[in-house]
């Protein structure tokens, strides 16, 4: 069987590509793509995950005119309540009923790992549903939707966002990671000299916040060798 799959929205909820985990152990990452992004969009960040764990990139239920999708459908407040989030929550619900009868997927475990309007979802999805509020959730050039964050207390959270953004301003990812900060959510935060993208900084504090925060087996057997 080949490593990677792919699921259209014939056999589940939302259509995702997956890569089959090799040990189940590892905890399991679904990464949510941004504005006018799919399910293939979020792979070029593989490599700063855990090499054998299982990982789910899901597109998004709202086609955008201007090709590609979006969790939420059209913009009418900024940055966006997290009602506009409901339909695409209850949808990726859905999925993650379908990934754990059909893999053994354990959404008590997962990661959350959003790109822009993905790390909004990733945020949305912990606040509407407390069955969705993952491990961890690692955010990067993104922004928290407006509503409740009470979900948040005690997850951890890694931020990246660059100083350059142009658009979604700096200021907005300062003044989200302090709400997250006031609601009790351990925060991890990392800015670099980029635009609307992960810095090489991030990227490098971003595979060390995993494996301080998520061990796998292997290095948790040798710490404590």
């Amino acid at each position: 069987m080949s490593r990677y799959i792919n699921v259209g929205t014939d056999q589940a909820p939302l259509a995702f590509r997956m890569r089959l985990p090799e040990d189940k152990q590892v905890v399991p990452i679904v990464m949510l793509h941004g504005l006018g992004g799919d399910e293939t969009d979020m792979w070029k960040l593989e490599s700063a995950l855990p090499a054998a764990g299982m990982v789910v990139a899901p597109r998004a239920p709202h086609p955008r005119r201007e090709g590609g999708y979006a969790w939420n459908p059209i913009l009418k407040v900024w940055p966006p309540l997290v009602s506009e989030f409901a339909e695409a929550v209850a949808l990726f619900e859905g999925l993650l009923d379908y990934l754990n009868l059909e893999y053994g997927f354990q959404r008590h475990k997962m990661i959350l790992m959003g790109f822009s309007n993905g790390t909004a979802m990733s945020f949305a999805a912990s606040m509407i549903r407390m069955s969705q509020v993952p491990a961890g959730i690692i955010a990067i050039s993104g922004l928290l939707p407006k509503g409740d964050l009470s979900h948040l207390k005690g997850v951890p959270v890694f931020w990246a966002h660059g100083t350059k953004d142009t658009f979604i301003p700096i200021e907005l990812a300062r003044s989200d990671t302090e709400r997250l900060r006031r609601a009790g959510a351990p925060l991890t935060y990392c800015e670099a000299e980029v635009g609307h993208k992960l810095g090489p900084e991030c990227l490098t504090d971003l595979r060390s916040w995993l494996q301080d925060e998520f061990p796998t087996p292997e290095l948790q057997d040798e710490r404590s060798a």
